[in-house]
């Protein structure tokens, strides 16, 4: 498979160690007991089953649910256990796996942060207790007409039972899968979002060209931690375009040359490939999305990525209305989030404390109004204003 050559030298960033698992105890669920053999032809199943979907999008193809039956039956839950979802994605396997991959499970859920239609509608679930890590994954709807999707609204904690765990090219996944009696219940309405983790440029490297191989490839896996979760990468500029095994990839910069990789496949302002606002030298303030890992080693893939979801994911320097340009009607925003906290640091605000009524907006609504790059909203970043109008 043709791969893009590099245009430019990629910098790579610090690794960091494995990130924290939050307060509660991992580990304390057990597995149910399965013969080797059987393992091994599930696993087997589920490879020979899996086949690519247009521009990344999963699916689990029916052969791997046949194999399953033909074992004997469909897996059995982990009897007597409601899973958290840190507890599903807590690992230390070298290539992110889940510990609970290829077994059948219920899990207490978390708030609705995201929703993709795509070819199989997803959902992206946070348990707001784990902020830091370990806190997020995504959700596939199998069953037609894909009423857990349809119900399901951002804010809503949705609660999950028989749902297959399932590793994809990297990234864990709830499937709801009929042949196994999946069901779910929204819990409430409503909920505050979690916030996005706010996080270095070089905390999420982008991955390496490798001439030898011709492929892309990350230095390790210590990030999985942040995997589904959405973060914020703040004061980046736009280096390259048409990247990654769809070319839909784009390369930010910060200043201190550290790079990611991004993409606006999931995101609903997208009017083709990339949102409108990325451009090659486009800067901006700040650029959240859901972090997701993509693992093709047979097709020399191994990487990292922010997807985007809306404009605002995209937060271009000054534009408080998130229109693509800076004008008067962007002030409002910044008397909003001048009101904000002062932070320090690589990384600023985390976790946001925008908490001031009426002043919560959300932690990348304000970022695009740092206009100096400190990490805060003050008095100074309103002269970039007064440059900007020629006062």
């Amino acid at each position: 498979m043709r791969k893009p050559k590099p245009s430019h030298t990629v910098a790579q960033g610090s690794v960091r160690p494995v990130g924290e698992q939050g307060s509660a105890a991992l580990g304390d669920a057990t597995l149910p007991h399965r013969s080797v053999s059987v393992l091994k032809g599930v696993a087997a199943a589920m490879r020979a089953g899996a086949r690519r979907e247009a521009r990344g999008r999963w699916a689990l193809g029916t052969a791997a649910v046949a194999a399953l039956l033909a074992l004997g039956a469909a897996p059995s839950p982990v009897v007597g256990q409601m899973l958290r979802i840190d507890q599903i994605q807590y690992t230390t396997a070298g290539d992110g796996g889940s510990p609970y991959a290829g077994q059948v499970v219920n899990c207490d859920g978390g708030v609705v942060v995201g929703k993709f239609a795509g070819t199989r509608p997803r959902l992206v679930l946070q348990d707001p207790g784990y902020p830091h890590g370990w806190g997020a994954i995504q959700v596939k709807d199998w069953v037609y007409p894909y009423q857990m999707y349809t119900d399901a609204q951002i804010g809503d904690w949705v609660k999950l039972y028989n749902m297959m765990v399932e590793e994809f090219r990297g990234t864990t996944l709830l499937q709801r899968q009929s042949v196994y009696n999946p069901s779910y219940t929204i819990v409430s309405h409503g909920n505050p979002t979690p916030p996005p983790k706010l996080v270095a440029v070089s905390t999420v490297p982008a991955p390496v060209y490798d001439p030898v191989r011709d492929g892309w490839f990350v230095a390790d896996h210590a990030v999985e931690y942040l995997e589904s979760m959405r973060v914020t990468v703040r004061d980046v500029s736009v280096v390259a375009i048409d990247l990654g095994k769809a070319y839909d990839n784009y390369e930010l910069t910060d200043p201190l040359e550290h790079r990611c990789w991004v993409s606006d496949y999931m995101n609903v302002d997208a009017t083709g490939v990339y949102h409108p606002f990325v451009a090659m030298g486009r800067h901006f303030c700040a650029v959240t999305g859901v972090f997701e890992q993509y693992t093709n080693l047979s097709e020399d893939w191994d990487y990292y990525q922010i997807i985007t979801q809306s404009s605002v994911d995209l937060a271009l320097c000054g534009d408080g209305d998130v229109d693509g340009d800076r004008d008067v009607d962007d002030w409002a925003r910044f008397v909003e989030c001048v009101t904000g906290p002062m932070c320090e640091g690589e990384a600023g605000c985390d976790p946001p404390a925008w908490t001031l009524p009426p002043w919560n907006r959300g932690l990348q609504d304000c970022l695009m109004m740092d206009r100096d790059a400190d990490g805060d909203v003050d008095l100074r970043d309103a002269a970039g204003y007064q440059r900007g109008f020629g006062f």
